[in-house]
């Protein structure tokens, strides 16, 4: 019996070391997949001037378009949850990521408004499943006093993926044009999903998640939630919060270029600065 138990200790401790390691490097990869988010949310505006004028479009076309991935974004959230919380979580994510890069792949190949808005429609949905994935991720595998951390790299993964993208984009445009740009963008995108694919095959569920299924917790309801002061300041600090980013992420490049008559080259380096 004693050394059953001492062989039972020396599995857990191992695996709890294992864990611990699969954790950070699954943030890791997180933070990477965030970075590649915000770089396909923010390539239109980056090429957003060669598209018009190759395309044909007004400025009511560009606004339709800036705006629609946020409408399906916004609409799909709620399903994504619900599937996160149904099915596991990596699966999910690694949907709803192929979805996105191959819908960023495609736009290389448009040949008008409908179908680019279509493919911002689907990137919209695609990347919906990201930050309830982030946050069931999160909750599920780092420890309380951990989890500040592990938001906070999140978080500054989606201020460096605008960053390299319009610094990236405003190059690769310059050199290479703004199809090529996308197909580029949306295969290296691909790519991530082998590190991913290797790191969470063989992953178990947490010891959390498991227990609280186990267990029947019952979480508490959106009328309580809603119920809450801090929940609506939540809501609406956040609702304000993101009017500001947003604009500043789908409309600062284009104005550069367009008002103020910036070449690729000088987008690259000043439109990629307040990201910074």
């Amino acid at each position: 019996c004693d050394t059953l138990s001492r062989m039972e200790l020396s599995q857990k401790t191992a695996g709890a070391a294992t864990n611990t390691g699969n954790r950070w490097l699954l943030l890791g990869l997180l933070v990477v997949s965030v970075c590649i988010n915000y770089v396909d949310r923010g390539n239109l505006s980056v090429a957003a001037r060669e598209i018009v004028q190759e395309l044909g479009l007004t400025m009511s076309n560009k606004g339709l378009l800036f705006s629609a991935f946020f409408w399906s974004y916004a609409l799909c959230l709620p399903f994504s949850g619900w599937l996160i919380d149904r099915f596991r979580v990596t699966h999910i994510y690694t949907c709803g990521y192929f979805i996105w890069s191959l819908a960023t792949t495609l736009t290389g190949a448009v040949t008008g408004m409908p179908m680019l808005f279509f493919l911002r429609l689907v990137l919209g949905a695609g990347e919906s499943v990201a930050y309830p994935a982030y946050s069931k991720i999160i909750s599920a595998r780092f420890r309380e006093e951990e989890r500040g951390r592990a938001n906070a790299w999140i978080d500054a993964g989606s201020k460096m993926g605008p960053a390299l993208g319009v610094l990236a984009g405003g190059l690769m445009l310059e050199s290479m044009g703004w199809r090529a740009m996308f197909f580029c963008i949306g295969l290296a995108s691909m790519v991530w999903l082998l590190p991913w694919h290797f790191t969470t095959r063989h992953l178990a569920a947490p010891a959390s998640e498991t227990a609280a299924k186990s267990s029947g917790e019952i979480l508490p309801s959106f009328r309580r939630i809603l119920g809450l002061r801090s929940a609506w300041g939540t809501l609406i600090g956040l609702f304000c919060a993101n009017y500001a980013w947003y604009f500043l992420l789908t409309w600062l490049p284009a104005y550069l270029v367009t008002v103020r008559h910036y070449t690729p080259r000088m987008l690259a380096f000043y439109g990629s600065l307040p990201f910074w």
